[in-house]
């Protein structure tokens, strides 16, 4: 079952969710992904690259009501080395997104270069009541800020894309029905720039974020992803006390 779909339009690449009712993943999807963005990366016509998703959501987060526990498929990344590869992938990238953009789906988002949201669009993260509040807390800090991550991270709530339009952490807002069109325009006029200097100017903002700690967060995310899967082996039950 296809739940990623891949779309060339000129020289602008999409990779688009599609897994109904509210693009939850599960391994399947995940593996999916994966491989839509190793095929971006080398598709030698795609410029840009857009994240977008159909329906009402972006994504709902991980499916709760699937197995999560079998080894993934396509290069076996782990949640940092994809959101690195995303990052260090030498062509823009932007995600597009609409409605619910709720715990891991959020690292599908802050990898890319620019984030377009609709009017609509939400943040959110429910792991401290579900008892596994560390596990993003780094990648939190990092995008949102200390202040806005310990909000959203304590309190669950939803983080209106408004709010981080104004923070500066969203570059555009568009209504729902523009979101698409006007992001995929964006694309189009980008993807006409050379493509040495786009992966230049790529290149050394990356260097920038580097020097500034940007590997050393995803560094420490792997590690409290790390401590999260042992904890439960030694003793603790798996009652989240980590």
């Amino acid at each position: 079952m296809t739940t990623v779909r891949y779309e060339l339009d000129g020289c602008v690449a999409s990779i688009i969710l599609d897994r109904p009712p509210r693009n939850a993943y599960d391994d399947e999807l995940h593996d999916q992904l994966t491989a839509a963005w190793h095929r971006a990366a080398r598709d030698p016509e795609a410029a840009v690259v857009v994240l977008r998703a159909e329906g009402k959501h972006f994504s709902a987060g991980a499916d709760m009501a699937a197995d999560h526990s079998r080894p993934r498929e396509y290069g076996a990344m782990t949640p940092p080395e994809e959101m690195s590869f995303i990052s260090n992938l030498m062509k823009p990238t932007i995600a597009a997104v609409q409605g619910g953009c709720v715990g891991g789906a959020q690292r599908f988002v802050f990898p890319c270069d620019l984030i377009f949201c609709s009017d609509d669009a939400f943040f959110s993260d429910p792991l401290v009541h579900l008892g596994a509040g560390g596990i993003p807390a780094p990648i939190h800090a990092w995008m949102y800020g200390p202040r806005l991550a310990k909000e959203m991270l304590f309190s669950g709530m939803r983080m209106p894309a408004q709010r981080l339009h104004a923070a500066g952490l969203v570059n555009r807002l568009y209504s729902r029905d523009e979101l698409v069109p006007r992001t995929l325009e964006f694309a189009q006029e980008i993807g006409q720039a050379n493509a040495t200097a786009l992966r230049q100017a790529k290149r050394s903002v990356n260097i920038t974020m580097d020097i500034a700690g940007q590997h050393y967060i995803a560094n420490r995310f792997s590690e409290v992803l790390d401590a999260q899967a042992v904890a439960p082996r030694l003793g603790d039950g798996g009652n989240g006390h980590h």
